[in-house]
């Protein structure tokens, strides 16, 4: 009789958590070593946050400078940067200093700076902006406007 390949299933480290468990294909679990420090070279980190294509991510982000969006997000945000890349949904509530949409951005948008949607990026919602850009082919639909403060600064003048 001949015997059949059973593939190995990984083996979590005894203290992983149970959540922490690798899933079918996973080789093994990266672990950072305690006391381990950060390179000299950004002893800070950048604050950037990146949601890869496939993944799904729900909920309030904070603490990040930059959210990089090719994936789909569901959050409040409140950032210096959002990019959403071609493919990348963000739906919700964001308060940026800037914001490059190539993708989609559903939701509550504030823009204290530049807002540039670029030529296959759509915005829907309720949109406010200090500047913006749109490229041929960009969208841009909803209750859109300036920032409330900077049109009554311009209003005085």
């Amino acid at each position: 009789m001949a015997k059949t390949f059973q593939p190995r299933r990984p083996v979590a480290p005894a203290d992983a958590p149970l959540g922490v468990r690798p899933a079918a294909g996973v080789l093994g679990i990266a672990k950072a070593e305690a006391g381990a420090q950060k390179p000299a070279a950004d002893p800070q980190g950048d604050g950037t946050l990146m949601v890869g294509a496939g993944i799904f991510v729900k909920g309030e982000i904070e603490a990040c400078q930059t959210l990089v969006v090719e994936g789909r997000v569901e959050a409040s945000l409140d950032a210096a940067e959002l990019k959403v890349r071609k493919g990348g949904v963000f739906k919700g509530k964001a308060a940026v200093d800037s914001a490059t949409v190539t993708g989609e951005v559903e939701g509550d948008l504030t823009v204290r700076g530049l807002l540039t949607i670029e030529a296959q990026g759509r915005v829907s919602g309720t949109i406010r902006y200090a500047e913006v850009s749109i490229r041929t082919g960009g969208q841009i639909r909803g209750d859109v406007g300036l920032i409330p403060a900077l049109v009554a600064d311009e209003d005085v003048a």
